[in-house]
């Protein structure tokens, strides 16, 4: 009898309309399997094609990028193009598999994938059983760790890892450590909500008592401070019911979180401040609404200065043509710069242009030279749909996609080596380097545990000690027995 799979059983409906699904996808989606496929916007794109199918742009977009791998697959394309074998979901994990090899992704290496892949789907016996994504990702990481194991690090302690960092709202973990020179400490990490929430409420604390921060945290956590205080968490979310929001300083929400925060809401309902109305907005005022303060910080990010990295939320807001020169009091004018580089530009020892099509501002030096910075907060690209930058090619999003992967994956193994070797020093340079080669920042860096000193044990020891001591001096406390004691033997009770 031919080997089949079981999804091919020739009689049976539920095979042959599986068949009519991937045979459907396929025609959805076969293009972008093409060498050099161009894509030029590629959320347009995906945008069409769901609306066409009466599906979500999440799916959209994981069809043309899972069948846009097949281009680099030759024989694994033409055994899709006879079999229609492989649904979205399988080409989908192939893809996001592989994309960790990035770089090294070479002929070669490609070549020997897509023969081990062709095996995968070519049966062996008569009704085998189809590869799951999840088997596909299995076998394609154990061949990534052959070729660099850094690529694929432990994913149960990637899990694990995640799980501790995005805990959901209102769960915390706190670790105290003490020192033999009397100074200790307390280390605090939570999800982003609850831990803005923390930071809010204790900078209240402090501006209500004229306390530094530290002294502030101290008198609540010791019970001194018993005022509740009005705390305002600054939140950014889009107008699609239940979006992440974005809280400055800490990051995103997740799933667990933003429901959380929607729970939160219900009981105070939020003052809502619309950024769309914003970035339009202008006042004969010099000092912004709180609107335009809220949009301009969100999209600059931090001080627009070439390599200041002051927040945008520390920032002043300048006037790039100047107030008293006729200069509006509008989004479009306005610009983060911090107070010492706000003055250098009040003072004309330098000047700055805002590209209108790229968003890039270009700073002008008075001896002829010139700098370009880009606006970092994470509002840029939803501002302005026409720039260039938001119109991603098909191309581009691949090799997105790719840098995303291999950077994660070789951060998770830096962690994984501090966690062996405790080279703290080490694992964050490794962390630091990759963080400037990808241009992004890795959420789950490791914490410094204590160095284990000669010191730090001898107090450990004596804490130990001075613990066991109290337990003895309880037990042996318990057993006191009050003067009037009748020391005679106990009745024992019968039970004749």
């Amino acid at each position: 009898m031919n080997a089949y799979f079981a999804t091919e059983r020739e009689g049976c409906p539920v095979a042959a309309a599986g068949q009519a699904r991937r045979d459907a996808e396929f025609q959805m989606f076969q293009r972008y399997a093409k060498p050099l496929a161009e894509v030029d916007d590629f959320e347009l794109e995906a945008c069409a094609i769901a609306l066409a199918a009466g599906e979500s742009q999440a799916w959209a977009e994981t069809g043309i990028l899972g069948y846009s791998v097949l281009a680099d697959l030759p024989r694994l394309r033409e055994l899709q193009v006879e079999t229609r074998r492989l649904d979205v979901r399988r080409l989908s994990a192939i893809e996001s598999t592989l994309n960790r090899l990035n770089d090294l992704a070479t002929p070669d290496i490609l070549a020997d994938m897509d023969a081990y892949l062709v095996k995968v789907f070519t049966p062996r016996v008569a009704g085998a059983e189809l590869p799951s994504p999840s088997s596909l990702k299995r076998r394609l990481r154990e061949r990534i760790q052959r070729i660099d194991a850094k690529l694929a690090p432990n994913q149960k302690k990637i899990k694990d890892r995640k799980k501790a960092k995005d805990a959901p709202f209102g769960t915390c973990r706190g670790t105290f450590y003490g020192q033999d020179d009397g100074d200790a400490g307390l280390n605090v990490s939570g999800d982003a909500a609850t831990i803005g929430l923390m930071e809010r409420y204790t900078e209240q604390i402090a501006r209500e008592h004229k306390l530094s921060r530290d002294d502030a945290l101290k008198a609540i956590l010791t019970g001194e401070v018993k005022a509740t205080p009005k705390v305002v968490l600054y939140m950014f979310t889009s107008k699609t019911p239940g979006s992440s929001y974005y809280i400055p300083n800490f990051g995103w929400t997740d799933a667990d979180g933003t429901a959380a925060v929607e729970a939160m809401l219900e009981d105070n309902p939020p003052h809502v401040i619309d950024l769309d109305a914003a970035e339009g907005a202008e006042t004969q005022a010099y000092v912004p609404s709180a609107a335009m303060r809220a949009l301009v910080q969100a999209r600059d990010g931090t001080c627009l200065w070439p390599g200041c990295s002051v927040k945008a939320e520390n920032c002043q807001l300048d006037h790039r043509v100047p107030y008293d020169e006729g200069g509006k009091t509008t989004p479009s004018n306005l610009f983060c710069l911090c107070a010492h580089h706000h003055n250098i530009k009040t003072d004309r020892r330098v000047y700055y242009v805002p590209d209108p099509v790229t968003g890039d501002i270009v700073w002008l030096h008075a001896d002829g030279t010139f700098q370009v910075t880009e606006a970092g907060g994470f509002l840029t690209d939803y501002l302005q749909p026409e720039n260039p930058r938001w119109r991603t090619t098909l191309e581009q999003r691949r090799q997105q996609r790719r840098d995303r992967a291999e950077f994660y994956h070789r951060c998770h193994s830096a962690v994984e080596q501090y966690e062996q070797d405790r080279d703290y020093e080490t694992c964050m340079a490794t962390i630091h380097d990759l963080e400037e080669k990808f241009g992004r920042r890795f959420e789950y860096p490791p914490e410094k545990e204590p160095e284990l000193t000669p010191q730090l044990l001898a107090a450990l020891e004596e804490y130990r000690r001075d613990m066991a001591h109290e337990t003895s001096r309880e037990f042996y406390l318990i057993r006191d027995y009050p003067p009037d004691h009748d020391f005679q033997d106990p009745e024992v009770p019968s039970y004749a």
